[in-house]
């Protein structure tokens, strides 16, 4: 049984091409980051939608991720509820959610259940992705 030979070609550091593809790296780790933190942030939603005491719907309903923030902190993610869903019964803006979960904490349950798997989803996204 004979197997073809296999054949290793090493590029120079010191190419063009390389040097590129070395700049943006920092760049596309940060980027695979952030998709990373993400999908985790959307879990924690998910996960404080399930478990929030529900009466009219509109707490669960305003839990939502919201991304941005200026300069560098665009990358910047928050999962947060309250403030902008008006509730059926009383016709006001959920600004109780503080009050939910001082009582229920379902935010901080769902936060607690995902926040040790972050740092091990973030590189594992970025490892697989700069690997390719």
């Amino acid at each position: 049984m004979s197997s073809a030979p296999v054949r290793v070609t090493l590029t120079s550091l010191d190419s063009e091409a390389t040097k590129q593809k070395l700049a943006v790296l920092p760049e596309k780790m940060l980027e695979f980051a952030f998709e990373a933190l993400l999908k985790q942030a959307e879990l924690i939603k998910a996960l404080w939608q399930i478990y929030i005491h529900v009466d009219t719907g509109s707490a669960r309903d305003s839990v939502r991720v919201e991304r941005g923030g200026e300069g560098l902190h665009w990358r910047r993610v928050s999962v947060r509820g309250g403030g902008y869903v008006t509730n059926p019964k009383t016709g006001r803006k959920v600004d109780y959610m503080g009050v939910i979960e001082a009582k229920y904490g379902a935010g901080r349950t769902a936060f607690d259940e995902v926040y040790p798997t972050i740092k091990d989803m973030i590189q594992m996204n970025v490892v697989e992705n700069v690997s390719e």
